[in-house]
């Protein structure tokens, strides 16, 4: 049964990236996949976002929050890469890492780390900030799409990284949630309500 997922799983990959290969790049989605590329090689979105919250006192918790869940993400996914160690689908089509519009380590395509990081930052503006949860998520989603359409990641590593990124933010989320209940974790602590809380309160007052 679960030779089977994995063949499929497999199928699915290698159909994907041969019509990609197939298909051929086009310029303008060759620029903007290497421009995503770029502002996920150095996290820039997340950076920026870690440095503006940091301005606001009351914000300020969700800045170490945030980044804590990039990092958490990073170390996650090199673990996994580590241990994996599955060719990039370039590799796969007779391709070396000249032949790339970007560079890449060939023998690390699972989980996808873009996808990851900028999943786990999504996660954790959409859980503090509802009304960004739209663009953060859109932004995640087009990092780990152009990591497929670079021919880099199979579509398998980008829903790995998406859900590992996911994951880390809430396990940051849960652990800083439980390390607020101690005064030598205080810096943790925020004033500012969550969307999701202020509807419940509203939900709650409403129904009394």
């Amino acid at each position: 049964m679960m030779n089977q997922m994995f063949e499929t799983i497999q199928s699915f990959d290698m159909s994907v990236i041969m019509w990609l290969f197939q298909t051929g790049g086009h310029l303008f989605l060759d620029q903007a996949a290497i421009f995503l590329h770029w502002l996920g090689a150095y996290k820039i979105p997340a950076f920026l976002l870690c440095i503006a919250l940091w301005f606001k006192k009351e914000t300020r918790p969700i800045s170490i929050i945030l980044l804590a869940a990039v990092f958490v993400s990073i170390a996650a996914t090199s673990l996994i890469k580590e241990l994996i160690e599955r060719p990039r689908p370039y590799i796969m089509l007779g391709m070396t890492a000249a032949d790339m519009l970007v560079s890449t380590n060939p023998a690390a395509s699972f989980p996808s780390g873009h996808t990851s990081s900028a999943f786990a930052a999504a996660a954790a503006v959409s859980y503090y900030f509802r009304k960004w949860a739209v663009p953060a998520l859109t932004l995640a989603c087009a990092a780990g799409l152009a990591r497929i359409y670079l021919l880099v990641h199979y579509p398998s590593d980008v829903v790995a990284g998406a859900l590992l990124g996911i994951f880390a933010a809430l396990a940051v989320i849960c652990i800083a949630k439980k390390l607020q209940e101690n005064e030598k974790f205080a810096f943790l602590k925020t004033n500012l309500k969550t969307d999701l809380e202020t509807d419940s309160e509203t939900d709650l007052k409403k129904d009394g």
